[in-house]
This record gives C-alpha cells, structure tokens and sequence, in this order.
C-alpha cells in the first residue's frame, strides 16, 4: 500500500465535506476496482473506452503509484490519480458517476457523495453464496455484518448483470431490489466473445514449453479456511499423470485463485509440462480462455465464462459437501460436464473431453442461456449508453444535437 492509514483517515474526513465546495462536474466519470489496488475487469473496459468518448472524461483512482503512472503514461496526466491526494479526492467529490467491482469498500474511508451515479459493475458471476445469502444458513445476518453490508452496497444506486437469472441470485445475495439492476452484459467479457486466441502468447509467456496439443486451464476457487486441494483423489499417481500429459501432448496451465499461495516447482517435478499461469504471470485470465481446449475446476465461475467460447469443462467437486462457501442454485444443473473423484475418472474424462467436445453441447447452450442474455459481446457499448442516458448533462446534449 503506498498511503499510510493516518492519511487515510485524514482523506475521508476531507471526503464528507468537499462536495458541499465543489460543483459537480457531468462530464467526471471517476472509476476503480478491486479494492482501489488493482487495474483489470469490468472498469478497466469501461474506463479505455471511455478515453476515447467525446463528452465524458474519465479519472481512475488508485492507492497503487505504479498503477496511477501506467495509465498516465498511456492515456494523459488527467486520467489516473492516487485516491488519497487531494486531485483524487477533487475528482470523486465532482464526479457525475463512480465505477467500482466490489462495492464501495472500492474507496476504503472515504465518502462517496451522494449526487453521484454509483454503479457497481461486479467483477464476476455468482457460482457461491454470500453476503446476505449466507454460506450454509438461511437466517439473515447478525447486526453488525448487516451495518457492514449496508456501508459497502446500500449505496449502489445500479449494479451490472448479464442475465434474469443472475439478476435474480445478486438481488438476493446483496439485498438489492431487481430494479436496480441493469442487464447490460459484463464489459470484460466482450474480449472474450470477440476476439480471436494470441499465436504468440505461450510462446511469449512459457518459451520453454514444450511442444503440445491441447491446452488444458487448472483454474479451482478460493478457499479461506482450508488449502486447495490439486488433483485431490485418494488413487493419485504423479508418474501416471506425467505420462499422460506426455501421451497426449497436453500443457497444463496451472492458474490458482490470486488469494491462494501457489508453488509451481511442485508439479514441474511430475512434469515440464506443467506451466505457472498465475496472476502475477498473466492478468488478464481472458487472454487463456481464448486458446484453451478445456477447462478444469470445482465452483469457479471461469467455467461459465469458457461457456462464451464453448469450451468444455471439468469438475472435481472433492468437498461439496463441506465447502464453506455454499452454492447459490443446484450444482449439478448447471455444470455441464463430467464430475470425477479419482485419477482414473479424471484421466478418461479428459482424452475424452478434448477428443469429443460435442458431448455436452446441448447442456452447455442450455446453461449458457441461463447466465447470458446475449452474447453479442456489446457490454461495454450498453454500459457507456446507460451512461449517456443515466447524466442529465449528457442526456440533454443528445436532445439537443438530435
């Protein structure tokens, strides 16, 4: 973190007054994510378009230097500033609209004013409970989780969905009424539909890889009590799998949620075959999607988003039973592929996954249908016309020019 707490404090005392001096500025678009460090999802999409709109002018705040000089050095001296500076709190008390991914702890101490379009763009589907829905129980939340749940969401005035059905299990998880929430479809994920797999990209990430066939993406969710378990079957032999993967030409992209610590020199004692795809190797997990072959995981939603590109999946749901997040809908409805507990299982499953895709073809539209409205990869043009619509100053150009 590059602010002291001290000045942090300071910061969100000067955030509750500064938007009584100053006037709101329409044309601010001011936008973060992941908890004000990171540079990546639905408002990193929203934000570079919004770079090259004529009437809006976008801020991105951040804690991070390093991420506030990469987009200036990209986009210009205005776009970017440090959140706690006295420029970053100038733009979020003037802003017509705030963009954030994880409510509006996005702005850790600070007040957001309450004049501006709060949109909540999440920075994912909902394959877990939480919140609200709590892991494992039906009752609501005791007084104080609910004092924190009101801070972070009861502020969010829209909140980006992809389709009914998602609508649907956010409004419940986040005490929401389904008016509020706009199914424009995730901005991040028209990359996803539209663009075509990098030839380079392994090359330029694993130049020692060797040669393959198909690319299989190892992609399990977080878990905050216990440790992930990788290849987690009681029958499981490291030198099977090893020649397996040599067998069938396979590159294992290992890619472990950014919470969870992850040594890599574990497997590439099984095999070379096995490759480091972790955040801080690669971001942007969409640029993976795009030419994998198939996907393995447990309660990730990485499987629904493969869904946009038709990539098969498969699950190893080793502790669905204990797992202590809980699922929002029925597991087995909505996974569409194969579900093993052993070694043998998995191996079949995956030379027959990658050889014969088509298997659950029908299974995976049907799903896909349930997350996605549409799948035309126009999210991010949605969004920036639920913007012009949503700024009175914006809104009342297009009547004038019209």
């Amino acid at each position: 973190m590059n602010t002291t707490y001290p000045l942090q404090w300071v910061a969100g005392i000067i955030s509750v007054f500064l938007p009584k001096f100053l006037k709101q500025n329409e044309k601010r678009i001011v936008l973060t994510s992941f908890h004000g460090d990171g540079y990546r999802g639905n408002t990193k999409v929203i934000f570079e378009q919004l770079c090259e709109h004529s009437y809006f002018r976008p801020v991105w705040l951040s804690r991070k230097r390093k991420v506030v000089d990469q987009i200036k050095s990209k986009f210009g001296d205005e776009t970017a500033a440090l959140t706690y500076s006295f420029a970053g709190l100038k733009s979020l008390a003037s802003a017509s609209a705030i963009l954030f991914t994880h409510g509006t702890s996005d702005f850790p101490f600070l007040r957001l004013p309450r004049r501006a379009l709060k949109i909540q763009t999440y920075h994912g589907l909902p394959t877990k409970r939480g919140e609200y829905m709590r892991p494992k129980s039906e009752r609501p939340p005791i007084f104080f989780h609910k004092l924190i749940l009101k801070y972070r969401f009861k502020p969010i005035d829209c909140f980006l969905s992809t389709s009914p059905f998602v609508s649907d299990i956010f409004s419940q998880r986040f005490g929401l009424s389904k008016e509020q929430f706009a199914e424009t479809g995730y901005p991040c994920y028209d990359k996803l539909i539209k663009d075509k797999p990098d030839p380079e990209l392994i090359d330029n990430l694993w130049p020692e890889a060797p040669k393959y066939r198909k690319i299989v993406l190892y992609s399990p969710t977080y878990r905050k009590f216990s440790k992930t378990k990788w290849f987690p079957f009681d029958d499981f032999e490291p030198e099977v799998l090893s020649r397996f993967l040599e067998k069938e030409n396979i590159l294992m992209l290992m890619r472990p949620h950014p919470n969870e610590p992850f040594d890599i020199s574990e497997f590439k004692k099984i095999s070379d075959r096995f490759m480091d795809a972790s955040q801080q190797t690669i971001e942007d997990v969409y640029s993976l999607l795009l030419i994998t072959d198939a996907i393995i995981t447990d309660y990730s939603s990485i499987y629904i988003e493969g869904l946009l590109r038709d990539i098969p999946s498969i699950f190893i749901p080793y502790d669905i039973e204990s797992y202590e997040r809980g699922l929002p809908f029925n597991y087995h409805e909505t996974t569409p592929g194969d579900k093993v507990l052993n070694q043998t299982e998995f191996l079949s499953s995956l030379k027959t996954t990658l050889d014969h895709k088509e298997r659950y073809e029908s299974e995976m539209e049907r799903v896909k249908s349930l997350f996605f409205s549409t799948t035309d990869g126009n999210a991010t043009e949605n969004v920036i016309k639920l913007l012009e619509k949503s700024i009175p100053g914006k809104r009342n150009t297009n009547e004038t020019t019209g």
